[in-house]
């Protein structure tokens, strides 16, 4: 079932349908209850992996607000093509992995107000679940359930959670596992992307260079904290069944996590000692806003 556009629907309906195959409770220290009788030990691991990257990674909001604080304007360029959805349908590592970007791109239009583009998106996020195996989550009584508990939070988590647990229940086997684990990369690196393009593009006539340096800083420093989440995800990859996607995305990872550990290593001793005089720069980064891209534009292709 394709969602019919309309304009009812928020932007917080938006982030929170759009980013289900990455909020397992709604960033809260919950877990999903399943039942993991069945599943192997290797199983069971990688589900316990899943939740930790999703713990480690920063709610799905805090980027696209970050993006938006810097007072750069909405540019459509940074996130992917809409007409590629189509041709990641026949490919189910291509459509997890895209998954995850669409779903991170959705929380860039909304913080945006771009209602009607995150509508597309997440039609384009429905056929790319759809084609994963995880298209039952969205059905009209979830949407209308969504709208009519906009302002009251606590619904909102537990609907999320509900909506995790139909997705998940359906995980008892390591190829759908493994759907979900590439999701999380996509989300991941299309996270990065758009947090280091941001900083990468940002108008040098906009601000004066120090001005400009220090609204970008908490970009530059959120980017720093993501070394932990790398981390969780080449682990993940790492215990899942091998495959030629699965094997590219531990070498491409690998790359930024030796960036992390020997370009970035002083860095971040810098500001941990920091006596008021160190400022992060967007030249601090410039290995990371080019792998990064590479990366990304290896996944989208």
């Amino acid at each position: 079932m394709i969602l019919n556009k309309t304009k009812k629907y928020s932007n917080h309906t938006l982030i929170i349908v759009g980013l289900f195959f990455l909020i397992s409770c709604g960033q809260n220290t919950q877990k999903t209850t399943i039942d993991t009788a069945d599943l192997t030990e290797s199983e069971q691991n990688i589900i316990e992996e899943i939740d930790k990257v999703i713990h480690d990674m920063p709610p799905p909001t805090e980027i696209p607000f970050l993006l938006k604080e810097t007072g750069a304007d909405f540019n459509t360029k940074l996130i992917n093509k809409l007409g590629s959805a189509d041709g990641y349908t026949t490919e189910r590592d291509k459509a997890a992995l895209n998954a995850g970007v669409y779903a991170t791109d959705i929380g860039y239009l909304s913080s945006y107000e771009q209602v009607e583009n995150a509508l597309d998106y997440l039609e384009a996020c429905q056929k790319l679940a759809e084609s994963i195996g995880a298209g039952s989550v969205f059905n009209v009584e979830l949407m209308s359930r969504f709208e009519q508990n906009l302002s009251n939070t606590d619904s909102l988590i537990n609907i999320v959670n509900e909506v995790m647990v139909s997705a998940e229940t359906n995980l008892e086997n390591s190829d759908k596992l493994t759907s979900v684990a590439l999701t999380l990369v996509g989300s991941y690196v299309e996270g990065m992307y758009l947090a280091t393009q941001v900083i990468d593009t940002y108008p040098d006539n906009l601000l004066p260079a120090d001005a400009k340096n220090l609204v970008l800083q908490p970009l530059v420093k959120m980017i720093l904290d993501q070394e932990q989440p790398l981390l969780d995800v080449i682990a993940l990859m790492k215990d899942l069944p091998e495959d030629q996607t699965i094997n590219l995305m531990i070498e491409e990872l690998s790359i930024l996590r030796i960036l992390y550990q020997e370009d970035l290593r002083e860095l971040g001793d810098e500001i941990e000692k920091n006596d008021g005089s160190f400022q992060l720069k967007p030249s601090m980064i410039r290995n990371i806003i080019i792998e990064v891209a590479r990366i990304r534009g290896d996944i989208v292709a």
